[in-house]
């Protein structure tokens, strides 16, 4: 009786376990499960858009560069319908085949795992859902442990309450590692088998979607077999899983996928490397849309290392290209090339390093002066010995050819470039003011006219080749400013910094190959016939840069060549190594872009004397037709010019010229009334220094002043001949002559 009442109670009991105290087990167990579920936050990484890599595109939409981030080389996030037919399917039916029956947890896994891990007590193995590893992608943990498993299982089991299938699906794949950095089925795709996810055939999808087990071991690249081996075993897990047939598998296994190795694209590093960081940073992980002009980009390629190759032996390394749509100032191409052989300075972008400017500079000065009105384009100049000391103590500028060519008119000193005559005319604008003005066009530096003095004109200031384009492009908008930009991001109000008339004058001279042929020929380069082209040249001192920069209507091209060590170009001239690419480059443009000339300037021209620039008189010999503004159109004749024979007078300021073997003109001085000679050389306050390499009987100084039979003194004592030999010490030097005197101090060291 004992034992039936014993047996009883533990019947009772075992009823009791069973019906009363699990079930209350269980409903406890699931308030707190669904109470702390509710509790936890969902990891932040999860809840943002992925960024993915930023693409930047050309102006036709093809991606030249995708910029790697910190975590992926390429992450190109998709929607779940855009990864293709087949890899969700084998992926989801590999990592997780009960994923679409679960919430967030796999118990039979669970199970299985429970007991392995019993077994073999050393390992720790997993049962995760693919929601469990898309949290554990998301918090980015490493360590395997029992507190990470319960923390991503709680984790998964509210994401699947709060979140579809298909947007756990999505997420997961985006944060896929597929090896090499490649984040993601987009990624993985174009990689290993240069396609869009979406074009993937069943058996690369396979073999995709083995690789993010173990991207290191699996890496196609580095351990092809242990990939493939990989890939055989995931073709017979899912026969097993029905997911295909025998034949399917067989077909399969006999035709593996063809893995290449598919880079990213970086193309037009040159130009890309110029936009902003401060817009790619706001593109993060989008298309970035620029003014790139690929096929121009590459034309400009091809254009300079053909004229580096045809330099070669005048060693010339380096080479760049920028060319501008003037209509709104978007940059099309940035090109920048080395020779083979110079490796080191393949890195460096030439139109962004800071070069001397040489003669690109002076359109600019006359520009100044045709505006404020104290210069026009018939304004004279001397370019003679003496002109620019005269103004600039101690500075002896020389045109390129070293010739002296006296009286000319401002459209001849810039069409020629010549050098005396710039310098001239800035003394005439105001070296400060000229100075300052450049920086309306674009042009910085960090140098002051204080540390470059006169000699910025003539391209002792730096410049770098994409200011420089940018402010020619100024100049074909007729003074109408827009920063350059290479995206849409970048955006500048027009801005009026130069008045039309004044900026279309300089364009027409920089038009004029008549006037610049003295200089360069009549088929040079810089000429495109029947096209109406403004360009200027410039050469810095012992040919270490050339420069070519001009523009139509349509479009500025700038080119510079030179040596990024520092070297010169052997005597290499412009018209030799810049030109002939921007003649090239611009004849492109024309032909296969229909770029249109420039148009004249709609203003008046007038007749003027062809020496003088003044309006013609009787003894005006040939007269020629130039543009002025209203303001600077001359209202004088020439005949101030004449004297009664026709011959050609000049004030005292040629007076060295004219006693010279380069006086074609047969000039003659304007006679001194005053009561003071005029001493020409040396000049008072000038500072000579004794050269120990030079002979004693060769340093030798000449002696003139405005009157050519002037008596000579020195110290006091009179002279016979016309040549002063250096001695040091401080020296008198006096010229008199038929009542007149001129006195010269001058220092010898």
């Amino acid at each position: 009786m004992s034992n039936k009442n014993g047996y009883g109670n533990i019947y009772k009991l075992g009823f009791m376990f069973i019906f009363l105290v699990l079930p209350l087990a269980s409903l406890t167990l699931s308030i707190v499960t669904d109470t702390f579920i509710h509790s936890i936050q969902i990891p932040k990484k999860l809840l943002s858009e992925i960024e993915g890599t930023t693409s930047v595109l050309d102006n036709s939409g093809k991606v030249v560069k995708q910029i790697s981030s910190d975590t992926a080389r390429i992450q190109l996030p998709l929607k779940l319908n855009e990864m293709g037919p087949h890899l969700p399917t084998v992926t989801v039916a590999l990592e997780d085949h009960r994923f679409n029956n679960h919430d967030g947890i796999d118990r039979k896994a669970i199970i299985g795992a429970a007991i392995r891990n019993f077994k073999h007590r050393n390992q720790l193995s997993g049962a995760s859902t693919i929601t469990q590893q898309t949290i554990k992608l998301a918090t980015e943990r490493t360590k395997r442990s029992i507190e990470n498993k319960i923390s991503e299982a709680l984790l998964a089991m509210k994401l699947e309450r709060i979140w579809s299938k298909k947007q756990i699906l999505e997420a997961y794949f985006n944060q896929l590692d597929y090896g090499n950095r490649r984040l993601g089925p987009e990624s993985a795709a174009q990689t290993y088998f240069g396609k869009n996810a979406s074009d993937l055939t069943l058996g690369e999808s396979i073999f995709l979607a083995g690789l993010p087990q173990s991207p290191t071991k699996f890496n196609p690249w580095l351990r092809w077999e242990n990939a493939h081996k990989k890939y055989l075993r995931s073709i017979n897990r899912l026969e097993e899983l029905n997911i295909i047939n025998n034949s399917t598998s067989k077909r399969l296994i006999d035709y593996p996928p063809t893995v290449i190795k598919s880079t990213p694209p970086s193309i037009a590093s040159d130009y890309v490397n110029l936009i902003p960081k401060e817009i790619i940073k706001s593109y993060k992980g989008k298309k970035l849309p620029t003014f790139l002009d690929l096929s121009l980009q590459e034309h400009a390629e091809s254009i300079l290392k053909k004229r580096l190759g045809i330099l070669n032996r005048h060693l010339i390394d380096n080479a760049a290209m920028v060319v501008i749509d003037n209509s709104n100032s978007a940059v099309l191409a940035v090109s920048s090339v080395s020779r083979e052989t110079q490796d080191a300075e393949e890195d460096y972008n030439a139109a962004f390093v800071w070069r001397h400017a040489g003669s690109t500079l002076k359109p600019f000065i006359y520009l100044l002066g045709i505006e404020d009105g104290s210069l026009n384009a018939a304004s004279l100049l001397p370019d003679t010995q003496d002109a620019v000391p005269n103004k600039f103590h101690a500075y002896e500028p020389e045109n390129f050819n070293r010739s002296f060519n006296g009286p000319t008119r401002l459209r001849n000193a810039l069409a020629c470039s010549l050098n005396i005559p710039a310098v001239y005319a800035l003394s005439i604008t105001g070296a400060r003011a000229s100075f300052d003005y450049l920086t309306r066009f674009g042009f910085d530096t960090k140098e002051t006219i204080d540390q470059l003095g006169a000699g910025f004109v003539l391209g002792n200031r730096k410049i770098r080749l994409i200011d420089i384009a940018a402010a020619y492009s100024n100049l074909s908008r007729s003074g109408i400013k827009l920063s350059p930009k290479f995206t849409q991001d970048q955006s500048s109000p027009p801005e009026r910094i130069a008045s039309k008339n004044a900026v279309d004058i300089i364009t027409d001279i920089l038009c004029d190959n008549d006037a610049r042929s003295e200089a360069f020929g009549i088929s040079s380069p810089l000429n495109i016939s029947g096209h109406r082209v403004a360009v200027k040249t410039g050469t810095s001192s012992s040919f270490r840069d050339a420069w070519t920069v001009g523009y139509n209507r349509d479009y500025t091209v700038a080119v510079w060549f030179g040596n990024l060590s520092g070297k010169t170009m052997n005597g290499t001239v412009t018209t030799e190594s810049a030109a002939p690419a921007w003649n090239e480059m611009m004849t492109h443009l024309i032909k296969k872009r229909h770029a249109r000339p420039l148009e004249l300037p709609n203003l008046k021209q007038r007749k003027i004397d062809s020496i003088t620039g003044l309006l013609p008189s009787r003894h005006t010999k040939q007269t020629v037709n130039e543009f002025f503004t209203e303001e600077t159109a001359p209202v004088k004749n020439s005949s101030s010019f004449y004297d009664k024979s026709g011959n050609l007078i000049l004030d005292k300021t040629y007076t060295k010229w004219c006693l010279s073997n380069h006086n074609y003109l047969n000039a003659k001085v304007r006679k001194n009334i005053s009561q003071k000679l005029n001493i020409i050389s040396p000049s008072d306050g000038s500072i000579f220094i004794i050269d120990a390499n030079i002979p004693e009987g060769q340093q030798t100084i000449p002696l003139l002043s405005d009157e050519e039979h002037s008596q000579w003194y020195l110290n006091g004592s009179p002279i016979k001949d016309d040549h002063f030999q250096l001695v040091p010490g401080i020296h008198t030097i006096e010229a008199a002559w038929n009542g007149k005197r001129g006195i010269s101090k001058i220092k010898v060291r």
